[in-house]
């Protein structure tokens, strides 16, 4: 089977995740009705609400009535936000972010189309927000 390249798991688990407690509006909610609301591994969420409270996007809290909320509106979260907090930083080709990593980047026209897919993906990205998916 061919690679491709995609959003991961990762990614799609956590946008919706995001999109329903957008739709849930600021009452917390308990990571596992999430969980089996939007269909994902509870222990996975988990994980992926650690990284999207690092980055802001979501508050948790503990205790009666604690859960989970948007720290941030919907509209202010983009797509591109997301694949970063979950994933790290879109990059089509290392040489692009890393030139020193390749003998022939100074003039590489491979080089130079990828970086322009790149920012071109990085637009699209960053202007789809979470507020779009509700």
């Amino acid at each position: 089977m061919a690679k491709s390249m995609q959003v991961t798991r990762a990614c799609d688990y956590a946008c919706r995740a995001l999109v329903y407690l957008a739709r849930n509006g600021t009452s917390p909610v308990q990571t596992a009705k999430v969980a089996s609301e939007v269909d994902v591994p509870p222990m996975y969420l988990r994980k992926i609400l650690q990284s999207l409270s690092r980055a802001g996007f979501v508050r948790t809290s503990t205790g009666s009535g604690g859960g989970i909320t948007l720290a941030q509106s919907p509209a202010e979260i983009s797509l591109k936000d997301v694949v970063e907090a979950v994933e790290g930083p879109i990059v089509v080709s290392q040489c692009i972010p890393r030139p020193e990593t390749c003998r022939n980047s100074g003039a590489c026209k491979v080089r130079l189309n990828l970086a322009a897919v790149q920012d071109r993906l990085h637009h699209e990205f960053s202007s789809r927000k979470i507020s779009d998916l509700v």
